[in-house]
């Protein structure tokens, strides 16, 4: 399979405190599940040609510390805060990732429960590692889906027009 989707979500938030919920931060522990998810994704091998991120802070600083732990060239791979990452259904999520290039090789973006692990149940629904994220998606875990088929072709699995889009490949939890 030629292409990975890496679903990130983000690490542990601080509580809201009176504060919004999209501008909490990263906790220590939560910046930590960030830098051990960057390594791991650089373990792996995969060269990351492109990220979306929602606009909440936490995602923000998850994808600066994955980003930093693995050794990413950020001048060279196009990092996209996306709004409609933020409060997403599995629809939502699947619009954002359609446009990306077909030059994306490996794609990775940081998001929320429970839209992540929805998106990769709906795209990848069965196999041990499916089951495994029926099991839970807790702060900082990614998933890595493998597929052949093109970032525009998300849409289609959705609506019930194509098959299934890939197979998880790989689940980490910090």
């Amino acid at each position: 399979m030629s292409r990975t989707l890496i679903l990130i979500r983000h690490g542990q938030a601080a509580p809201a405190a009176g504060a919004p919920d999209h501008d909490r931060p990263l906790t220590e522990h939560g910046a930590a599940q960030a830098e051990a998810a960057g390594e791991w994704i650089a373990a792996h091998g995969w060269q990351v040609g492109a990220a979306l991120c929602s606009t909440a802070v936490r995602t923000r600083e998850t994808l600066q510390a994955v980003a930093t732990a693995a050794g990413w060239d950020e001048a060279a791979i196009a990092c996209i805060v996306e709004p409609a990452l933020y409060d997403a259904g599995v629809d939502d999520v699947l619009d954002a990732i359609a446009p990306v290039g077909d030059d994306v090789d490996t794609l990775v973006v940081v998001g929320h429960f429970p839209e992540l692990p929805r998106t990769a149940l709906t795209l990848a629904p069965s196999g041990r590692l499916a089951d495994e994220v029926r099991a839970g998606m807790p702060t900082g875990a990614c998933i890595a889906i493998a597929t052949d088929a093109a970032w525009s072709a998300l849409p289609d699995v959705l609506r019930g027009s194509s098959d299934p889009y890939g197979v998880i490949t790989a689940v980490f939890t910090p």
